[in-house]
């Protein structure tokens, strides 16, 4: 009876191991009570503190101006995709008061010969007109081509300005006109609606944005989601609205992230979230983002006159040519005709 009693315990044991063991396959979904607030302040203190040190040791003259508070997204599996700039909205802008922001505009007159100068004067008459005092310089992409045509050109535009901005019509010619310089620093310009009513609005909506780039090359990525002359609650804010995106539009979900972390420019990262869970209950299925394709991505068919036959051709995106031919009852005919001939 002993026995029988000691082997039902070893049995129930078991099967509470192999419940909790589904428990930490299912996939797990956000919550903020997740994410201790006050970890994360504590973070941002140690940010802040860590700055004024090295300011201090250095004696730089700057000490005054805003330097940049990132977070940095450690995923469980590497995604599979393209290059892509995820852009999330903010509670509270990144910009400092002192910061400077320039616009890209398009052309009034097209043409490289052409003056660009009066391209400026209408589209400062429009800001003010609207009461924008954030944008400092106005840049027509004219402008871009003949004066900032070569790399280190480009370089001494990027180190000019702390952000940019982009009339919306011009946004993908811009972003391919600037190179990658300007993605690998994360200051590729945000798109605004000049023709909107409401420009001045636009533009703080613009300004209230944050970018990352999603890329397939390592497990990390980086997102500015403050500076140090913000107020501690307010980059507390906009951490958790970036967790937030995050558990809905970074390849994988909230189960693919495995650490999340703040850092300054020169400071180390910071942990606030981590998790030990294994690779295996990421679905590979959701980490593999396929890259965007233009509207006539899609294959054409057709038939095929050249042929005597009833054959049709298609054409795939890629330059592929597939030509089929339709099997007809006279074909069938012949071929049994050209059979029974053979055997005789």
């Amino acid at each position: 009876m002993k026995r029988e009693n000691s082997n039902s315990q070893v049995k129930t044991r078991k099967r509470k191991r192999t419940s909790s063991e589904t428990e930490t396959i299912e996939s797990k979904e956000f919550n903020l009570k997740d994410l201790s607030k006050k970890q994360i302040l504590e973070c941002i203190s140690a940010i802040l503190d860590m700055t004024l040190e090295q300011l201090k040791e250095t004696n730089n003259l700057l000490a005054e101006e805003a330097r940049p508070i990132f977070i940095q997204v450690t995923s469980v599996r590497v995604p599979e995709m393209p290059r892509r700039q995820m852009r999330i909205l903010l509670p509270y802008s990144i910009v400092a008061p002192d910061d400077e922001v320039a616009l890209f505009v398009s052309d009034l007159e097209k043409g490289r010969r052409k003056d660009y100068e009066p391209t400026v004067e209408h589209y400062k008459n429009l800001l003010d007109k609207h009461g924008c005092t954030r944008v400092n310089e106005i840049i027509p992409i004219n402008r871009v081509k003949t004066e900032f045509d070569q790399f280190e050109l480009k370089k001494k535009l990027l180190s000019s300005y702390d952000h940019f901005l982009v009339d919306g019509r011009i946004a993908g010619h811009m972003s391919h006109l600037l190179g990658k310089i300007f993605s690998k620093r994360r200051k590729l310009p945000t798109s605004v609606r000049m023709e909107s009513k409401d420009l001045k609005h636009e533009i703080d909506y613009a300004l209230r944005k944050t970018s990352m780039q999603l890329h397939s090359h390592g497990d990390t990525h980086l997102m500015q989601v403050g500076n140090t002359r913000m107020k501690k609650k307010r980059v507390l804010k906009n951490v958790l609205a970036v967790c937030e995106e995050l558990s809905k539009n970074y390849p994988g979900g909230w189960t693919n992230i495995r650490a999340l972390r703040l850092k300054g420019t020169n400071s180390l990262a910071l942990p606030f979230y981590m998790t030990l869970k294994n690779k295996n209950t990421v679905d590979p299925s959701t980490i593999a983002v396929q890259p965007k394709r233009p509207k006539a991505y899609h294959d054409v068919e057709g038939e095929l006159s050249t042929f005597i036959s009833n054959t049709t051709v298609m054409v795939k995106p890629e330059g592929t040519v597939i030509l089929k031919k339709e099997r007809t009852k006279k074909n069938k005919s012949s071929k049994k005709i050209t059979k029974e001939k053979t055997e005789n």
